[in-house]
């Protein structure tokens, strides 16, 4: 409790990472896709050719009034599902299309959702099992239903559940690193789930880095880590407790930044791997705090690095070490 007094006490709603509205609807409604940016159907920016846009235009104010028709949406969409080609993917798509095209009109919306489930209703206690309804997004209405919880249920996550709920994976999040966690497996020590238990008996012990970003002032900022942590795993922990009053979105990425360790009058880069690292047969050991000897009050600094077109393009080993030379070369040449 006085651990997550100490996570929690300064935070605001400020600091809860809520999305606007748009970005909530476009996640819940539409499935991660690379050019989700330039989906036509989410964007609404058709390219058009000048002489056509008129004649589409026309088209498409005549199918927004057929939309606005009871019967023929009912029937239009009965008429999808019934096509051997409406996979489960193009329902969900088609019915958070349908459900954009109609969130002006939220009441007709629910009066289509009610009908289609009445029926679902009645086809699932006569022809199949009651209890298994709803449990798979297997028609429209279904989707159609998330999608309308959703709605519902944003502005009551933004005023009253976000909050506890943000606190709540706070401190799962703060109980499972307070012990070591397989950085390849993601298995943990202190884990909710049985399946995700870290069988292994590591040894470990507490260390509070004094955390210098280069740059950005003479300010330290204490971050406690294991000694058996991993260099990105250390790079996380820092980035998030010295940018911890940025969204998540606007912080920097484990792979942009290089850790510095200064032990005496030199600095030594560290990293997940280098030459330094342990061999086992064909397979090597990911560096930890423990294999540089890095002691508890240590001082390291964080400084941002950028990457060459070159190391996307090497093999494994020599990426590696061209990576490590950059870093060096990022660091004492920012």
């Amino acid at each position: 409790m006085i651990e997550m007094e100490d996570q929690t006490n300064d935070l605001s709603e400020a600091r809860i990472p809520f999305l606007d509205y748009k970005t909530y609807t476009d996640r819940v409604f539409f499935l991660p896709s690379k050019d989700g940016d330039n989906d036509v159907m989410i964007t609404g920016k058709l390219d058009i050719p000048e002489g056509r846009k008129v004649i589409v235009a026309q088209a498409l104010n005549q199918f927004s009034n057929l939309l606005n028709s009871k019967t023929f949406l009912i029937n239009f969409i009965k008429t999808l599902e019934g096509r051997p080609d409406f996979n489960a993917r193009s329902r969900v798509y088609f019915a958070s299309l349908l459900t954009v095209a109609l969130h002006g009109k939220l009441e007709y919306y629910t009066d289509i959702m009610r009908s289609l489930l009445l029926e679902l209703m009645e086809e699932y206690v006569h022809s199949k099992n009651p209890k298994l309804m709803l449990r798979r997004s297997e028609t429209v209405v279904e989707r159609m239903l998330c999608n309308w919880m959703s709605i519902c249920l944003y502005q009551f996550l933004r005023d009253s559940a976000g909050e506890p709920l943000y606190k709540l994976f706070k401190a799962i999040k703060h109980q499972v690193e307070k012990g070591p966690v397989d950085a390849k497996m993601k298995k943990a020590k202190y884990t909710l789930n049985d399946t995700g238990l870290l069988g292994d008996d590591v040894e470990y012990c507490v260390l509070t880095l004094q955390v210098l970003v280069h740059g950005e002032g003479p300010d330290v900022t204490p971050v406690k880590v294991l000694n058996c942590d991993t260099i990105s795993q250390v790079k996380e922990k820092i980035i998030e407790q010295v940018y911890r009053n940025l969204p998540y979105s606007q912080r920097p990425k484990v792979d942009s930044v290089a850790l510095e360790w200064r032990p005496g009058s030199t600095g030594q880069i560290l990293s997940d791997m280098d030459l330094t690292s342990q061999k086992e047969g064909r397979w090597k050991r990911l560096n930890t705090l423990a294999h540089y000897n890095v002691r508890d009050n240590a001082t390291l600094v964080l400084s941002r690095v950028l990457h060459t077109h070159r190391q996307i393009h090497q093999n494994q080993d020599s990426h590696e070490e061209s990576e490590y030379d950059f870093i060096i070369c990022s660091v004492c040449y920012p």
